[in-house]
C-alpha cells in the first residue's frame, strides 16, 4: 500500500507541473517610412502626449491617428512571417514566449521591457521602451515610441502580433526618422515535431 501511495504522489506531481507548448504561425506585413510628419494639430498633440505619459491609451490613439496622415505611397511595405513559441503552465500562466521574424525587421529590440496581461480570453505580452531611451542596436537613434504586442486567444486558437516603433535620429535632419509598423496574425497549434 505504501508503494502505491508513493507512485500516486509522484504521478500527481508530474501531472501538475506539465506545461503546454504552443506554436503560432502568423502572416502579415511590416511597413517602414522615413518621412516626417508636418507640424499639424495631430503631431503637436502627439508630442504633448509623448512628453506627458508614454505608452498610454491616449498616446497609442495619437500614434494611430498620426499614421493616417501618411500617404500609402510613403510606406515601404514587405510581407512578414512570424512564429511565436508559447510555453504555458496548466493554470494558463505564461512561462515563456519566444518569437522569430522572417525577414527580421532590424529595429526590433529583443531586450525591451515586457509586461503581460492575462484575461479569460488569452494572454497578451507587451514589449516596450521608454521615450528618449537610446536604441541598443543603433546608438544614433533614440526612441520616440516603442510598443509590440504578442497575443494568443484561447477560444479562436489564433495568435497576433502588432507593433509600432518610431525612432528619432540624433543627427537631426528631415526624413531621417524611421517609423515601423508590424502586423501579422494566424493560427496556433500544439507544438509537435513534424519530421
Amino acid at each position: 500500500m505504501k508503494y502505491i501511495t508513493l507512485i500516486m504522489l509522484v504521478f500527481s506531481t508530474f501531472s501538475f507541473s506539465e506545461k503546454k507548448e504552443i506554436i503560432c504561425e502568423l502572416e502579415g506585413s511590416f511597413s517602414v517610412t522615413y518621412r516626417d510628419l508636418s507640424k499639424t494639430v495631430i503631431s503637436e498633440g502627439l508630442d504633448f502626449f509623448k512628453n506627458l505619459a508614454t505608452q498610454t491609451q491616449q498616446s497609442i490613439f495619437l500614434i494611430n491617428k498620426a499614421k493616417t496622415n501618411f500617404d500609402k505611397d510613403d510606406w515601404q511595405k514587405e510581407s512578414l512571417q512570424v512564429v511565436q513559441y508559447w510555453e504555458i503552465d496548466e493554470s494558463d500562466n505564461l512561462i515563456k514566449l519566444n518569437y522569430t521574424f522572417d525577414p527580421s525587421p532590424i529595429w526590433v529590440n529583443p531586450k525591451a521591457n515586457w509586461s503581460k496581461k492575462i484575461s479569460e480570453n488569452g494572454i497578451e505580452v507587451i514589449s516596450s521602451m521608454a521615450m528618449g531611451e537610446d536604441h541598443p542596436l543603433f546608438d544614433n537613434y533614440s526612441v520616440e515610441y516603442y510598443g509590440i504586442s504578442n497575443s494568443i486567444n484561447w477560444y479562436t486558437g489564433k495568435g497576433r502580433i502588432f507593433g509600432d516603433i518610431w525612432l528619432k535620429s540624433k543627427d537631426g535632419g528631415k526624413n531621417k526618422n524611421p517609423k515601423l509598423e508590424i502586423l501579422a496574425k494566424g493560427n496556433c497549434t500544439k507544438k509537435e515535431r513534424k519530421f
